[in-house]
């Protein structure tokens, strides 16, 4: 890893925010690189779907947000940029 790591918490889609997974990259790497990553570490769920297919949204949240909020702004995808 580099000096200045991206450390992410991915939240999938129908799942509780409860099951968050956490994923530390290189802050030098591409969006394939990360889908190529989310996908071995959530083996061998995501066994099944291809990495291209994978649809990855950048979500601001402050961390004093409570699940109530988050399950709202994901579902409205109001401000959910797709990347």
């Amino acid at each position: 890893m580099d000096n200045n790591p991206l450390i992410l918490f991915c939240l999938i889609d129908g799942e509780a925010t409860a099951n968050t997974v956490l994923i530390e990259i290189e802050s030098t790497k591409t969006i394939g690189d990360l889908k190529d990553f989310i996908k071995t570490k959530q083996n061998p769920a995501f066994d099944d779907i291809v990495t291209e297919s994978l649809a990855l949204w950048s979500v601001s949240i402050s961390g004093d947000d409570n699940d109530e909020e988050i399950l709202v702004l994901l579902n409205t995808r109001a401000t959910i940029h797709v990347i």
